[in-house]
């Protein structure tokens, strides 16, 4: 068999949600390592266009606005065929889809490009050139991704995650620390008390709890990392008592959650897409992570700082369901020792 000539122009689609896609930062380094001649162009949904902005391994950002499904008739199939147009008009030569699923399949095909890479088990697989046997919860997330995209013939370059901290915002982030009076000797402990769905949420008391204890330590500030599912409980946190609780609204940007929990000493959260911020900055951090999620998202196991403390689902009523079973007393312990181990102001 003739060997394949190197790609030229590398359309990339992972349409999925904050953690896959910097997760899928070093399958995006092997392809420009493997590659350095190549145009590397990345498809995201559009809420999460910036997400990668800046990494040296991506060219191009195209952005697919999903609300497209609200549009009724021609008007959608009008929009579906311009978003068609302008792959084909890109001149990919090779699609690496980091998903499943008929709609990625079908623009893989309809984009023109020869090469055609994506996981075998699909309805519209015979659309792809190139299948690839791996499957989704099998194997963790980070080699999943990897797997795609050595099948076009990349080499895996290293599993380190990437986030790119965009510099223009470190006034933004000065200016907020000013106003809330934190200090570059205080201890900061960034917590996102959220997660993409009620079986992954530590309880609201939990987190009050722990909150309480780490307090008590001199110098102890906390920072609450609030996207808009947690805004409306901020009060129940006791919002600025003695100005060591801070809430910070990050909803509408990522790159504010990115500086913040850049400048704390250690990061607590549930199994969210920010926890994968922290570990790709290598900022320590606790995760409560839910024990049957292990063989797909729990990584990270190289890097000293990353920390998990795993729990049970309760998964009954859907207004009571939570990550539960994991005790206040247990965090609090591993975050002292974290910050102790650490940095040696606390």
């Amino acid at each position: 068999m003739p060997k394949r000539a190197s790609p030229q122009k590398i359309l990339v689609i992972n349409t999925k949600y904050l953690g896959d896609l910097i997760v899928s930062t070093p399958a995006l380094r092997a392809l420009r390592k493997s590659f350095p001649a190549a145009l590397i162009t990345l498809l995201v949904r559009s809420e999460y266009k910036d997400v990668l902005a800046g990494n040296p391994n991506i060219d191009e950002i195209i952005a697919f606005d999903f609300s497209i499904k609200t549009i009724k008739g021609w008007g959608r199939l009008k929009a579906e065929y311009a978003f068609v147009k302008l792959l084909r008009r890109e001149k990919f030569d090779t699609v690496i889809s980091l998903q499943s699923g008929d709609r990625y399949a079908q623009w893989t095909f309809l984009s023109g490009a020869g090469r055609r890479v994506a996981p075998e088990k699909q309805n519209l697989s015979f659309l792809l050139t190139d299948k690839v046997k791996v499957y989704e919860d099998t194997i963790s997330y980070l080699d999943y991704y990897l797997k795609l995209v050595l099948a076009s013939g990349a080499l895996e370059n290293g599993r380190k995650t990437e986030f790119i901290l965009d510099e223009n915002n470190g006034g933004w982030l000065r200016g907020f620390l000013d106003n809330h009076g934190i200090k570059n000797e205080d201890t900061v402990v960034a917590i996102h008390p959220g997660a993409s769905e009620p079986t992954k949420i530590w309880p609201l008391e939990n987190f009050i709890n722990l909150i309480a204890r780490l307090l008590e330590n001199p110098g102890m500030k906390i920072i609450l990392l609030l996207g808009p599912a947690e805004l409306k409980l901020a009060g129940c946190f006791g919002n600025g008592k003695k100005g060591k609780i801070i809430t910070a609204d990050t909803s509408d940007s990522i790159q504010k959650l990115a500086l913040l929990i850049a400048r704390s000493d250690l990061f607590i959260s549930n199994d969210s897409g920010a926890r994968h911020i922290a570990a790709a900055l290598d900022i320590p951090s606790i995760t409560l992570f839910p024990e049957d999620k292990t063989s797909a998202w729990k990584f990270y196991e190289d890097l000293g700082s990353q920390h998990f403390i795993k729990g049970k689902r309760n998964s009954g009523e859907h207004e009571k369901s939570f990550l539960g079973s994991i005790d206040p007393a247990t965090v609090y312990s591993k975050a002292i020792e974290i910050l102790r181990n650490e940095n040696p102001k606390s």
